[in-house]
């Protein structure tokens, strides 16, 4: 298996455990895999608003304030006027849906663990570069289109 057979097989394997598990697990509140994203973006970006995820995602700001809306009313992200321009609306993940958005990454986390004793740590640094490497790639490419 070459490296993007491989790293598609792991998106693919991480895709469908998410969502075999916001069927099952009554987490995430009913919201749908966009939302589930959603929240995902909003709990790694720094200090986002619905402006800057527009920009992040290349879509337009009433879409985003829509999405932003229905998590709301989930009580899963707060919306909080930026104190010195009110126009601003900062966008966070709701403190009683904290352990519900972690819980995201918990399969992941616990498969890396699992693996990680089968391998030295210059093996995973080595991972570690390859993967923030091809981030930065995606990155710059994302950043071409605009």
């Amino acid at each position: 298996m070459d490296l993007v057979e491989c790293v598609g097989q792991m998106y693919y394997s991480i895709v469908i455990n998410e969502l075999k598990r916001m069927r099952t697990s009554g987490l995430y509140r009913g919201v749908s895999y966009n939302g589930l994203l959603y929240m995902d973006l909003i709990r790694q970006m720094d200090n986002p608003t619905v402006s800057s995820i527009a920009e992040t995602l290349g879509v337009a700001k009433s879409s985003v304030s829509q999405k932003v809306s229905e998590l709301e009313c989930r009580g899963l992200v707060n919306r909080e006027r930026d104190a010195l321009d009110g126009r601003v609306s900062h966008v966070s993940i709701a403190p009683e849906a904290v352990d519900d958005v972690s819980a995201i990454d918990a399969p992941i986390r616990a498969a890396l663990e699992s693996v990680s004793r089968d391998y030295s740590e210059e093996q995973i640094q080595m991972v570690c570069a390859m993967i923030t490497s091809v981030a930065r790639a995606l990155d710059a490419q994302t950043q071409d289109d605009r």
